[in-house]
């Protein structure tokens, strides 16, 4: 005989229903409320930098507090009227634990705009 039908037999059948909904309630809300660690990885993203043409920068990014820079990197987004030859990266490495440091040449005929994305992890 199964747990359910004895239980059914030996209580009231409406008392029995009730605790049901509640325990079942309270597994739903419990599951919920319950702390999910945190990704161990996130990318944490710059605003656009405009970068004249020819121009060479240094461009850095941070993580959030508690998180290392374990990697970057850049996208573009070509200005109205260029050629979009692009960049010459010159150097890509962590400045210090939680910073990201980029080095780029613009080798367009017009200003581009930069975004440095910065792969942050937990220690």
């Amino acid at each position: 005989m199964s747990v359910i039908k004895q239980l059914f037999q030996r209580f009231n059948k409406p008392v029995l229903v009730f605790a049901i909904a509640i325990a079942t309630t309270i597994s739903i809300f419990m599951s919920s409320a319950i702390a999910r660690p945190p990704s161990p990885y996130i990318t944490a993203i710059s605003d656009w930098v405009n970068v004249d043409s020819g121009q060479s920068v240094s461009l850095f990014w941070q993580c959030p507090a508690g998180r290392g820079a374990i990697s970057g990197g850049f996208q573009t987004e070509g200005v109205s009227g260029n050629s979009f030859a692009g960049f010459k990266v010159i150097n890509s490495h962590p400045e210090n634990y939680n910073t990201w440091r980029l080095r780029l040449n613009n080798t367009d005929d017009i200003a581009r705009n930069v975004k440095i994305y910065t792969v942050c992890a937990l220690p």
